[in-house]
């Protein structure tokens, strides 16, 4: 009797740990407007491109993520390190301001978006071809920052279908999946939950590694125009049961 009592303790305590496992990512509605958002750090694309503004107000009194693009490229980012397996879901909300009337996913000269969410995936590289790893080499050249081994962006996609994955002309590491297209849904919030597993295997035709940073993108270096957004909370979960 005691032994099964300690056996159903110690798997209530091994439950308990797993669950206060997740990875907290810094959430803006916990912040105070007008105040650089806890963690999240702002990165430059490149020194010859002028960065997007990022800020935090309130909506509907929420304190959110401003993103305002003028022929600008930023991201917004954190650093993480956790298992998808063990926790699938993304969440998150985003609304759309001013779209990009121009943009075009599948066009390189005029690949921009007014939101993208960027998931970064840790893998061999010594498994990426000659021109991947000459991308990867440029880039690192450019912004000063390494590329993962892959990269699932989930985007507001321009002149692509919504659910159809654009792989990035620049490497095929970057894969763009497109949660919503065009003008449909601009002005309101729009919520989102995605399983990073199947969302990988599908983009990419392997098994995930482990997400290394999230990140924030609004960007319109390409068609030269304006756009801006509103970023809300983002979070992951262990798959529903």
């Amino acid at each position: 009797m005691r032994a099964a009592l300690f056996a159903i303790c110690v798997a209530a305590l091994a439950g308990a740990a797993f669950a206060q496992s997740a990875p907290e990512i810094p959430r803006f509605s916990t912040g105070q407007a007008g105040a650089p958002p806890a963690v999240w750090e702002h990165i430059p694309l490149s020194h010859a491109k002028k960065a997007t503004e990022y800020s935090t107000v309130v909506d509907d009194g929420v304190v959110v993520l401003k993103a305002a693009a003028r022929s600008s490229a930023s991201l917004m980012g954190i650093r993480t390190d956790f298992d998808p397996r063990a926790f699938p879901l993304l969440l998150w909300r985003w609304k759309v301001i001013q779209g990009i009337p121009g943009a075009e996913t599948q066009n390189r000269a005029r690949e921009d978006a007014p939101v993208r969410l960027m998931v970064s995936f840790s893998g061999d590289t010594r498994k990426l071809g000659a021109l991947d790893r000459a991308a990867a080499a440029v880039a690192e050249s450019i912004s000063g920052q390494p590329l993962p081994y892959a990269e699932l962006m989930y985007i507001w996609g321009g002149r692509v279908a919504v659910d159809s994955i654009t792989t990035s002309s620049l490497t095929s590491r970057i894969r763009m999946l497109a949660v919503a297209a065009d003008d449909q849904g601009i002005g309101r919030w729009q919520n989102y939950t995605r399983n990073l597993v199947e969302d990988y295997r599908r983009a990419f035709g392997e098994e995930p590694g482990r997400i290394t940073a999230i990140q924030l993108l609004t960007d319109t270096d390409n068609t030269g125009g304006i756009a801006e957004a509103l970023y809300g909370d983002v979070s992951v979960a262990p798959a529903a049961r």
